[in-house]
């Protein structure tokens, strides 16, 4: 009788395993919003993973063997989707190597003088901002001799710190416009090197899920349209994306482009929450590129700021 109990605990223990890892498994391919809650869900999925291999400890203590094995594959194969793709190289001589930042200053008020600091030893050529203001990107050119080594910019910031985003550059910019697609500032440049060489770059922000998540969606989709018909060969796109390798959406968009992330290996190194009771957790803070290969990556934080800033040196691909 007490074999007879253990069996069916067993099997208890299985069936609890097997809903738990199919719903894991699952959540990172759906491209839904229910609300909001589904991409929020897919932003803990690298958590959960390692969670799914935590819990498969417990059914070991009741021999419960069908039911761990279940959790850890579940958690592989939710985990997988997630991770930061690493691809293979494509053949291309490779010339100038443009270092990138980007920063999402939370309505402007991320500390000028130590984001100019972490611009400074960055060694930027690039520096895409986004939630910042006029007021806040005159602070941050103030210092560090900043003005002088990114003497060119895009348009004007929109009024109000949430909206505005702005690309400082060292090298001249030409056909500055705008992205649509997004209730915040999307703008984006032609970048003309000291060679002659040309690459276009863009400082993009897409709207939360959270509150929004139809906007969400939609500027998601907007960005990978403008990113497929971007006749540019070469092509830099960074920016708070709000949305991670976890999420389809981002998923697709981003399968044209690679990620600086990849010279950090395949682990996702979160990006977001910054100065919060809980630490970081997702990488949403981005920075994208074609026509070039992806040398060296690395965040840092601010004060003021609840995302961490992004930094991706790029090596170009000859024209």
């Amino acid at each position: 009788m007490g074999r007879a109990r253990r069996r069916r605990s067993r099997w208890v223990w299985a069936g609890v395993a097997l809903a738990v890892a199919v719903v894991a498994v699952a959540l990172p391919h759906l491209d839904t919003q229910a609300g909001g809650v589904i991409p929020a869900a897919q932003a803990l999925v690298p958590l959960g993973a390692v969670g799914l291999v935590v819990l498969a400890v417990v059914p070991l203590f009741f021999r419960a063997w069908a039911a761990a094995a279940i959790l850890v594959v579940g958690a592989v194969m939710a985990g997988l989707p997630t991770l930061t793709p690493l691809r293979a190289a494509a053949e291309c001589a490779t010339t100038t190597t443009v270092t990138v930042v980007t920063f999402n200053a939370k309505f402007a008020g991320a500390d000028p003088a130590l984001l100019a600091e972490r611009i400074d030893e960055a060694g930027a050529d690039i520096v895409a901002l986004v939630e910042t203001d006029e007021t806040h990107i005159d602070a941050v050119l103030s210092e560090r001799g900043l003005a002088a080594a990114l003497p060119y910019r895009t348009r004007e910031t929109s009024e109000g710190g949430v909206n505005g985003s702005v690309i400082l550059s060292a090298f001249p910019l030409r056909d500055g416009e705008d992205i649509e697609g997004s209730v915040f500032d999307q703008v984006t440049a032609v970048a003309a090197l000291p060679d002659g060489e040309e690459f276009r770059v863009a400082a993009v922000h897409p709207p939360p899920p959270i509150g929004q998540p139809a906007d969400w969606r939609a500027g998601l989709g907007a960005l990978e349209q403008w990113i497929r018909e971007a006749p540019d060969e070469r092509l830099i796109v960074a920016g708070d994306l709000n949305a991670s390798y976890a999420h389809p959406a981002f998923r697709h968009l981003a399968s044209t482009l690679r990620t600086a992330a990849e010279a950090a290996g395949p682990i996702p190194w979160p990006t977001w929450p910054e100065e919060r009771p809980v630490p970081a957790f997702t990488a949403i803070d981005h920075v994208l590129a074609r026509g070039a290969v992806p040398m060296a990556w690395d965040s840092f934080s601010v004060p003021g700021s609840d995302h961490r800033g992004v930094v991706g040196e790029w090596s170009l691909c000859g024209a």
